[in-house]
């Protein structure tokens, strides 16, 4: 009974909590485990989980990491939820579709936007709108799972915004697109990548359509 009342009770917040305190980062990612790969929790930090595992992250920074992966996946689903209810709402009101704050776009190694044929033969860009981030997240691994070793996708809001005015984005990479259609995320070959700040770390600038790497 007791084992059960902790485990209803836990939750990002509380998660979040505990980590951030005086803790054994060893101890406490194995009290917690469980939790860490509760339902879709487990896309996110299964990565992370696997490196520790295989000791290429230590127990704190693997910590840190999952911190930040599992706040990012809880405003994700925050966000969802209330883009949700707006679209629920307008098309209520007004019969119509809202606007698809999301864009998800999928780029070549030297950062080209990524062109294939539709099914009537037309020359198109591998790029879409939704309005909801985990609508984008499944569109992005299916065209991964389908396309070349080389490509990578980027999902960005068109809305929200960092505090230092660049758009909330997230990369894509083919490994980790694959595990999920799998469904074998702890084979994952690569993490999800991503700075603290969400900034990509490999140089790459989104802008509209397209994406250029620097060259410094």
């Amino acid at each position: 009974m007791s084992n059960d009342k902790k485990t209803r009770q836990m939750g990002v917040k509380g998660f979040l909590h505990k980590a951030s305190g005086k803790v054994s980062a060893a101890a406490f990612l194995t009290q917690h485990r469980a939790w860490l790969e509760t339902g879709d929790l487990l896309e996110v930090t299964s990565p992370i989980l696997r490196m520790y595992d295989e000791k290429q992250l230590l127990p704190t920074p693997a910590l840190e990491l999952l911190k930040e992966a599992v706040l990012t996946h809880h405003l994700r689903v925050e966000t969802d939820k209330a883009e949700r209810r707006l679209s629920e709402q307008a098309e209520g009101e007004t019969g119509s579709r809202s606007s698809k704050p999301w864009i998800a776009r999928v780029f070549d190694v030297k950062g080209n936007l990524v062109i294939v044929k539709n099914a009537k033969g037309e020359e198109v860009e591998l790029e879409q709108t939704f309005a909801l981030a985990s609508d984008a997240d499944r569109w992005v691994d299916r065209r991964l799972f389908e396309g070349a070793s080389d490509w990578f996708g980027v999902i960005q809001h068109t809305r929200i915004m960092r505090a230092d005015g660049e758009p909330i984005t997230s990369v894509v990479m083919r490994d980790d697109a694959i595990a999920r259609i799998l469904k074998r995320p702890l084979r994952a070959a690569a993490k999800r990548t991503g700075s603290r700040d969400n900034k990509l770390s490999f140089g790459v600038k989104v802008h509209e359509s397209r994406a250029t790497f620097s060259h410094g």
